[in-house]
C-alpha cells in the first residue's frame, strides 16, 4: 500500500511566497482567531483496498466483423470517474479502454443491434454510446438534470429506452435523430424505473421501491400498469426482464422468485421460487429455451412449452449480469455457445452441444480503489475499513507495522462495534450481523459464521453499542421504507430482538450507552427511494431490556441526523447535528449547550461525523467534510484537516484515523506540524523578523537579524539559519527544523507545539512552561539548555 508524507512548505498550497532582501515588517496577517501549532500532522496511507473491477451493469453484443464482445463499465470513486472497457469474447483481449470524463458508477448498459453501438448511463445522469472501431467514446451529455439512468434497453428499431431514479421516469433517445424524450413517471410515486424490456410497440418497466410492472405503449404514451400476482404486494423492486416469444420472465425481491407472464393471455402462468442472481438469458437458436441460475442447481433451461425447468451440468461460481448466445469459431464450441458475464469481470462459456466450458477471468481488466463507508477500531488495535459493494473484502490496517491486509468476502459494511477480542459490523444488503473473533484467524463462514439478520425490513446496521451481554444496533430501513429500528443481538445465540420505529418514521444511526440506559440519535430519512415524514432528527433514552422509549428531544431544531454520540469521563453527553455541536445531561434530560461551530450540513445517516475524546483532553470530531479539534472548555475550534474528510476511528497510540474517498488517512500526533503559511521568507533577508499574527515560514532563508514571536503567532523555520536571536513568549507553536541559530533560543509559554529537531544552536537554549510539552530531537546546542528543552 503505497504511504505518503506532507514534509514540504514547498507544498502547502495556502502559502504566500515572498523572496526578500530587505527588512520585513511585522506580519499584517490577521486570522479570525489564534491559530496554534496543533501537536502532529496529516499522513496519507493510500488505498486500503487499492483496486477492484466491479461494473454492476454489464452487456454483450458484436463488432462489424460479427466478433462477440463484452461491454463493461467499472466503477470508479470520488477521484476517479468510471471506465468503459470491452473484452473480445473470442480472443479474451480487452480491445478498448477509456476511462469516461464523469460519472462513477452504472447500472445501465444495452447493445443495440439495430445500430451496432452500445450504449450506457451513469448513476449521476450522463448518456455515453460507443460502436465498435471507434478511438473514443461519445459523450451524449446529461439528458435529464437531477435523473440517474439506472436502466437501458434498446427496442429493434434502435430507439434506446432509459428509466432514471429519483423521478422514476422513462425516456427515449433516438440515434437516428438525437431527441430525447421524456415521457414521465412510470408508475405513480415509485422513484426507479429500474427495469426495462423493449419491443417493436411499447416497454415493459419494473420500479422500485415497491415491485410493480407496467407497460408503456409507444404509440399513444400511455402506461398501462399490470399487477403482480397478490403475494407480491410487499416485495420492493422488479429488478430483471427478459421477453421470450409471448412471455415476460421477471425477477422480484427478495424472494428472487421468477414470475412468467403470458403477455398474449394477461395471466401469470408459473412461478419458479427463489432463482439466483440477476438475469434471464434471450432464447436458444431453437427459440424453445432460456436459461438462469438457481444456486443450488447452476444454470438450467427452463423450457417455454411445458414450463419446466431442468439443470444443464453447467455451475459457474457467479450469478449472471448478461447473457448471450455467440459464436466463437471455435471446433470445440460449435454452432452457437452461451456466453455469460458476471460483474467482477468474469465471463463464462457453455456450449449446448459439446458441453464445454470456457473462462475469461478479469485480469486484463482496470478497477478503482474502493469508497471507504465506514472505520472502525478493533479490538486487537487495528483499523478496519468497510467499503462500497466490495467484491475484495474489508481491511484491517495494522498501526504498529504499518501493514495492510485484505478480509475477503466481508461485503459492504455500514458500521463496526466491539465487545471483548470481537469485532462486530453490519452488512449490506439486508441488515446482516457478523461477529468477528479478532483473537483467531479470519474465514468467512467460521469466523465471522453465517451472519444473524434484522428483520422487519431493515437493510443497513448503522451503529453498534454494548449493554450488558448483547449489542445495540441502530438501523436504517430498505428502500423505498420509512421507521429503523433499534435491535438487541445476543452474538452467543444469534437472537435478535427488533423494536422498530422507536421514533417513528426515523432511522437510528447513532448509539451510546450510560449506567444500563440507551441513548440514540436519529435520521429522519428512511431507505433510499422514499422522501422523509418528519422534520427534526430526534435525541432519544431507552430502556434495553423492554425496547421502551423513555424520554425524546430535539437537540437542534431542524437538524436532518443525529450522531456521534459520545460521553465524556463527567457523563455529560455530546453529539452532532448538521455542523451543530450540543451536550446533553442524562440527568435532567435536556441540553445544556449547543453552537454551530462546523459548517451547516446535512447528511443522510451521518456515519460521516464522529466524536472522540483524546487523552490530550480534547474532542475531536469529523464534520461537514472536516477533521476538528475542540476544547471542551472554551468550543474553541481548529480545523486539522479538510477536503471531504468522512468517519473517525483511533488507535492505541490516540492516533486518528479518517477517510477521503478511496483513500485512508491518518493524523500522527507523532509528526512534526505542517501548519498553513500565511506569509513565507525565502533566500537572504538582513534585519529582523517579527510575527505578530498567523503563521510564517522560513524556508531555505537565511536571516540577518533577530527573530521575535508574538503571543498567538506561529514561526515554522525549516532548512533555514538565523544570525540573531530567536525569542518566543506565549506563541501559537515554534518550529525549527534543520535549522541553525546564531544566538540565544528562548520559547516561553507556547500554547501550541514546539519542536525543535535537527537544529544547532550557538548560544544557550531555555523551555518554560509550553504546553503542549516541546518535542526535541537532535538538538546540537553550545552554551547551556535549561528547562522543557533538555533532551531526554
Amino acid at each position: 500500500m503505497t504511504r505518503l508524507y506532507r514534509s514540504s512548505l514547498a507544498a502547502v498550497a495556502a502559502a504566500l511566497v515572498l523572496s526578500l532582501t530587505a527588512p520585513v515588517a511585522d506580519a499584517e496577517t490577521t486570522p479570525a482567531a489564534p491559530r496554534a501549532a496543533v501537536a502532529g500532522a496529516e499522513e496519507s496511507l493510500g488505498y486500503p483496498i487499492e483496486g477492484r473491477v466491479l461494473s454492476q451493469e454489464q452487456s454483450q453484443g458484436v463488432d462489424a466483423q460479427g466478433r462477440p464482445q463484452a461491454y463493461w463499465v467499472t466503477a470508479g470513486n470520488e477521484e476517479t470517474p468510471g471506465m468503459f472497457q470491452v473484452t473480445d469474447l473470442r480472443s479474451g483481449e480487452v480491445v478498448f479502454a477509456e476511462r469516461l470524463p464523469a460519472g462513477v458508477n452504472s447500472w445501465a448498459s444495452t447493445f443495440s443491434a439495430a445500430d451496432g453501438t452500445v450504449y450506457f448511463g451513469m448513476t449521476e445522469g450522463q448518456l455515453y454510446s460507443w460502436t465498435p472501431g471507434d478511438d473514443a467514446v461519445t459523450e451524449l451529455g446529461v439528458p435529464f438534470p437531477g435523473e440517474g439512468i439506472w436502466r437501458l434497453d434498446a427496442a429493434p428499431d434502435g430507439v434506446v429506452f432509459g428509466g432514471t431514479y429519483p423521478g422514476g421516469e422513462l425516456f427515449s433517445f433516438d440515434p437516428a435523430t438525437g431527441e430525447f424524450v421524456n415521457h414521465g413517471q412510470a408508475v405513480p410515486g415509485e422513484t426507479y424505473a429500474r427495469t426495462l424490456e423493449a419491443d417493436e410497440h411499447g416497454v415493459w418497466v419494473g420500479t422500485q421501491p415497491r415491485a410493480r410492472l407496467t407497460r408503456f405503449d409507444r404509440a399513444s404514451g400511455a402506461f398501462t400498469q399490470v399487477a403482480l400476482p397478490p403475494q407480491y404486494d410487499t416485495h420492493e423492486v422488479v429488478y430483471d426482464m427478459t421477453l421470450a416469444r409471448e412471455y415476460l420472465l421477471l425477477r422480484v425481491q427478495p424472494s428472487n422468485d421468477l414470475l412468467v407472464y403470458d403477455t398474449g393471455s394477461g395471466e401469470f402462468v408459473n412461478i419458479v421460487p427463489g432463482i439466483s442472481g440477476r438475469a434471464i438469458s434471450a432464447p436458444d437458436p431453437s427459440g424453445r429455451y432460456v436459461y438462469f441460475r438457481i444456486a443450488a442447481q447452476g444454470i438450467v433451461a427452463y423450457d417455454l412449452d411445458t414450463h419446466t425447468y431442468a439443470p444443464v451440468g453447467w455451475g459457474p461460481n457467479a450469478f449472471p449480469g448478461s447473457w448471450a448466445w455467440i459464436d466463437l469459431a471455435d471446433p470445440d464450441f460449435p454452432g452457437l455457445s452461451l456466453a455469460m458475464t458476471y460483474y467482477y469481470g468474469r465471463i463464462y462459456v457453455w456450449n449446448p452441444q459439446t458441453r464445454k466450458t470456457k473462462y475469461l477471468s478479469e485480469a486484463d481488466l482496470q478497477g478503482a480503489p474502493n469508497t471507504i463507508t465506514t472505520l472502525g477500531s478493533g479490538p486487537d488495535g487495528g483499523v478496519y475499513v468497510g467499503a462500497f459493494l466490495s467484491p475484495p473484502g474489508m481491511a484491517r490496517f495494522d498501526p504498529a507495522t504499518g501493514a495492510t491486509t485484505l478480509l475477503p468476502g466481508a461485503g459492504q459494511i455500514e458500521g463496526f462495534g466491539t465487545y471483548g477480542d470481537h469485532l462486530v459490523f453490519g452488512r449490506y444488503p439486508n441488515a446482516g450481523l457478523l461477529d468477528f473473533d479478532t483473537s483467531q484467524p479470519w474465514s468467512v463462514g467460521t469466523n465471522p459464521g453465517p451472519p444473524a439478520a434484522i428483520a422487519d425490513e431493515q437493510d443497513r446496521p448503522q451503529a453498534f453499542v454494548q449493554v450488558g451481554d448483547v449489542l445495540a444496533v441502530g438501523s436504517v430501513p430498505k428502500s423505498g421504507r420509512l421507521g429503523g429500528a433499534l435491535s438487541l443481538w445476543d452474538p452467543a445465540t444469534g437472537e435478535v430482538v427488533t423494536h422498530r420505529d422507536v421514533v417513528p418514521d426515523q432511522s437510528v444511526v447513532s448509539l451510546a450507552e450510560r449506567d444500563g440506559l440507551l441513548y440514540g440519535g436519529t435520521s429522519i430519512y428512511g431507505g433510499y427511494g422514499i422522501d422523509p415524514v418528519a422534520t427534526e432528527a430526534e435525541l432519544f433514552v431507552a430502556d434495553p431490556a423492554t425496547g421502551e422509549v423513555l424520554s425524546t428531544i430535539i437537540p437542534v431544531p431542524g437538524g436532518g441526523a443525529v450522531s456521534g454520540l459520545t460521553f465524556d469521563d463527567d457523563g455529560t453527553l455530546w453529539g452532532v447535528s448538521d455542523g451543530t455541536l450540543f451536550t446533553y445531561d442524562p440527568g435532567t434530560r435536556a441540553v445544556t449547550r449547543a453552537e454551530l461551530l462546523f459548517p451547516r450540513s446535512t447528511s443522510r445517516y451521518g456515519h460521516d461525523r464522529q466524536l472522540y475524546f483524546r487523552a490530550d483532553g480534547y474532542l475531536y470530531a469529523t464534520s461537514s467534510g472536516s477533521l476538528w479539534r475542540v476544547d471542551p472548555a472554551t468550543w474553541a475550534t481548529t480545523e486539522l484537516a479538510s477536503s471531504g474528510v468522512s468517519s473517525l476511528a483511533t488507535d492505541e497510540a490516540g492516533n486518528l484515523y479518517y477517510a477521503r474517498g478511496a483513500a485512508l488517512y491518518r493524523w500522527n500526533f507523532a509528526l512534526r506540524p505542517q501548519p498553513a503559511c500565511d506569509v513565507t521568507v525565502t533566500g537572504p533577508h538582513a534585519g529582523p523578523v517579527t510575527v505578530t499574527a498567523g503563521t510564517t515560514c522560513l524556508s531555505g532563508a537565511d536571516v540577518s537579524g533577530p527573530v521575535q514571536v508574538s503571543p498567538g503567532a506561529v514561526l515554522v523555520a525549516e532548512d533555514s539559519s538565523v544570525l540573531g536571536p530567536v525569542r518566543a513568549v506565549g506563541a501559537g507553536g515554534v518550529i525549527l527544523d534543520r535549522v541553525t541559530v546564531t544566538g540565544p533560543v528562548s520559547v516561553t509559554g507556547s500554547v501550541g507545539a514546539v519542536w525543535l529537531v535537527d537544529t544547532t544552536v550557538t548560544g544557550p537554549v531555555s523551555c518554560f512552561g509550553n504546553d503542549p510539552a516541546p518535542v526535541i530531537q537532535n538538538l546540537d546546542v553550545t552554551g547551556p539548555v535549561a528547562g522543557q528543552c533538555k533532551e531526554d
